[in-house]
């Protein structure tokens, strides 16, 4: 990680006065210091000590750049001119202010020539590692000797050199990517010799396959309008590898090569100057929006250690860590090694963290402490503490309850992270999102919700409640407001929905005219004419869920005949006339005897034996009935005479009945003193003149046996002798 006090000395910029100029898409800001600059370039886990600067005031600089064909956002520049020159177009020169002597070690790098106009920052830095790491930066070579003086002796020179162990002494580390060539002109170009008398030869002999075409930026090719040098490198990184416990020295130096015209320079990108860093973190955590991360027992999670991912290094990476906290390594959790490795080419290794499930309560929490420790001075570089939780952390807000006819109910379980939710019911439960934490069910009735929170391997847990659920009742009293008449008692049919509860609790007021309060259809009656109104109140008997209806009853005035015809006799098809009084319409049942049934006098013609009634109907359609009973006399006397004259006189010539009237003749035969049938006849206006066969009889006695029907359903039956004379 930067010092922090390099974050410090860039707050003190604010008051160093400097030079700046800003021109199409690049801003500098010449004039630095050497800690200035070493702020500006150094990134993680880099600790710099006694930087110094040697190089003119106004060859080196910040810079930023937007959209420029540069490739860098930012950095520190060292040059062999002018910074602020710096801007374009290509066709500008960049100018020196002085000129300055070389270094020595350019020199030797460029075997011996003469250099000129060096600038150089140096400083040392101790990597903040645990092993052998990658150091890196980003950088861009650019200088007015392309394209001219390409594959010339004219071949400004720069380089990057560490000392330190183990085997870095003065080594340049500005080389061509992949391979020991050292970046100049002439082993990065266009690949064509410059007009100021170049030869291929000079570029090749810079090592095998220069010069390298690929990592240049022609500037004047592209009619660079930002950037005033006529070419530079595309951005290039410097690596080397570094030891652990180790203090290393870099120079960063450009010079001027045999003269002092056409300047170059070097971009360093900024925060580039870094060692391979590494992150811990955890992975299988159990977070939430209010939680950043737990484990319970009986789970697994992973501590994740990554390399920066932009080194691929090639080394083995070691860990030294220690736990601490109220958990204890190896009996609360699973033995985790202090000394951990990453291979070489991994980028991440994962470390199982497997808390025990013991059972034993450990309330609210353990805790396990994880420090990252400096393998060699065993300091702490960084930490992270864990809660250690019993289980899984649900919990179920929803408590046992009961509603009124709760259509739905709210289901919460809070929401606690990447906890799998899922929500179970009895019958007549019916959850809307069973997977979602909070979430709404269907019921209706008593039902039981149970919750169960899953999370990857943990043992899952499940927590329940209990909602009992009562309808809101809906009485409906069928007999609507209505009317009746007094002394007639009316049933008050009622339902009530939902018709699936069957415990409900009825209660009606008042109390009079009914004859139970407390039923769900009691019987009304009453003698006294009024309008009552009634409440019917329905309860359930657990949590007094109600629902009430009324009704208003008009008890009118009742129907009272009087004067009713007393039940009587009459002679068989004689007349009589009823009587009933008191009330406003009659009726008169059965009609078929009378000739007006529905005035209150009809006239009856006795011709069976009848009951009839009378229905008396008043103003208010309130009736009254009555029963009249009449009886028929059916005695009739018919005469038989005990003998007869058949001389033909007139005068009782014949023998049959006389009186006769409303009766049918059945049978009529007389026989002779053998037995022998001699008259016979159904004819009731016939009678027997003493002959058989028309043979007159002799004198004698004569048995007969005459059968009637009298009205009314009965029959009559005379037997005996008769005695015939001449």
């Amino acid at each position: 990680m930067k010092l922090i006090f390099n974050q410090i000395l860039v707050g003190l910029l604010a008051g160093i006065c400097f030079t700046e100029v800003s021109q199409a898409q690049i801003a500098i800001q010449d004039n630095q210091t050497a800690q200035t600059l070493v702020n500006r370039l150094v990134g993680a886990n880099v600790a710099v000590l006694n930087p110094v600067l040697t190089c003119p005031t106004e060859h080196n600089g910040a810079f930023t750049t937007v959209g420029t064909n540069l490739g860098l956002s930012g950095g520190i520049i060292l040059s062999t001119g002018v910074t602020v020159d710096i801007r374009g177009p290509f066709t500008d020169d960049i100018s020196q202010d002085v000129q300055t002597p070389g270094d020595a070690d350019l020199t030797a790098l460029v075997g011996g020539r003469v250099t000129n106009d060096a600038c150089i920052l140096e400083f040392d830095f101790l990597p903040d590692i645990d092993t052998a790491s990658e150091l890196s930066f980003s950088y861009v070579f650019a200088s007015e000797e392309y394209n001219e003086y390409v594959c010339t002796r004219y071949n400004d020179v720069f380089g990057f050199l560490i000392t330190g162990a183990p085997s870095y002494a003065n080594t340049n580390i500005a080389l061509v990517p992949g391979t020991n060539i050292p970046v100049t002109i002439n082993s990065i170009n266009n690949g064509i010799p410059g007009t100021a008398g170049g030869v291929i030869d000079s570029c090749r002999v810079m090592g095998a396959g220069s010069p390298f075409t690929s990592f240049y930026v022609d500037n004047t090719a592209q009619n660079g309008q930002d950037i005033a040098y006529d070419g530079f490198t595309v951005p290039l990184q410097a690596k080397a590898t570094v030891e652990p416990c180790s203090t290393y020295h870099m120079k960063l130096a450009i010079a001027n090569v045999g003269d002092n015209g056409l300047q170059s320079a070097v971009f360093l990108l900024e925060n580039s100057f870094t060692v391979e860093s590494v992150t811990v973190d955890m992975r299988g955590l159990i977070t939430s929006a209010t939680d950043s991360g737990y484990i319970a027992e009986g789970c697994t999670a992973g501590m994740v250690i990554h390399r920066d991912t932009a080194n691929q290094s090639t080394t083995t990476k070691k860990l030294c860590f220690d736990y601490s906290g109220t958990a204890i390594n190896g009996t609360d959790y699973e033995m985790l090694d202090t000394l951990i490795f990453i291979p070489a080419k991994r980028y991440e290794t994962v470390i199982p963290i497997k808390p025990i499930l013991d059972n034993i309560p450990e309330a609210p929490f353990e805790t396990i402490k994880i420090r990252r420790l400096n393998c060699c001075t065993k300091t702490p570089i960084d930490s992270l503490e864990l809660r250690l939780y019993d289980q899984i952390r649900m919990e179920l807000y929803n408590k046992d309850t009961a509603f009124c006819d709760q259509k739905t109910i709210p289901l919460n379980a809070g929401a606690f992270g990447d906890i799998q939710y899922n929500w179970t019911s009895t019958a007549g439960g019916k959850v809307v999102n069973p997977n979602d934490s909070f979430t709404s069910a269907y019921t209706a009735g008593t039902t039981t919700y149970t919750v169960t929170g899953k999370f990857l391997n943990c043992p899952a847990i499940s927590k329940s409640f209990t909602a009992t659920v009562e309808p809101i009742p809906q009485p409906n009293i069928l007999t609507r407001d209505t009317q009746i008449c007094v002394n007639q008692p009316v049933t008050l049919l009622t339902t009530v929905y939902p018709d699936s509860f069957k415990s409900y609790i009825y209660t009606w007021s008042p109390s009079f005219g009914l004859n139970n309060t407390s039923v769900l259809e009691p019987d009304f009656y009453t003698t006294d004419p009024n309008v009552y109104n009634y409440v019917l109140t329905t309860t359930t008997p657990l949590l007094g869920c109600e629902g009430k209806d009324t009704i208003t009853i008009d008890a009118r005035p009742a129907a009272v005949l009087i004067n009713v015809t007393p039940d009587f006799t009459i002679k068989y098809n004689e007349t009589k006339q009823l009587n009933a009084e008191g009330v406003l319409y009659y009726v008169w049942l059965p009609s078929d005897q009378l000739d007006y049934p529905n005035t209150n006098n009809p006239t009856v013609v006795g011709l069976r034996p009848t009951t009839f009634s009378v229905i008396g109907l008043n103003e208010y359609g309130c009736f009254d009935t009555a029963y009249v009973r009449m009886e028929i006399d059916y005695d009739m006397s018919e005469f038989l005479p005990s003998g007869f004259t058949p001389n033909g006189d007139g005068k009782n010539d014949l023998f049959r009945l006389s009186g006769l009237k409303y009766q049918k003749l059945l049978e009529f035969r007389v026989f002779n003193r053998w037995g022998e049938e001699i008259f016979a006849t159904t004819d009731i206006s016939q009678g027997w003149d003493g002959s058989y066969r028309g043979v007159p009889q002799e004198m004698g006695v004569y048995s007969y046996i005459i059968r009637l029907a009298i009205p009314g359903g009965t029959q009559k039956v005379y037997k005996g002798n008769v005695t015939l004379l001449r």
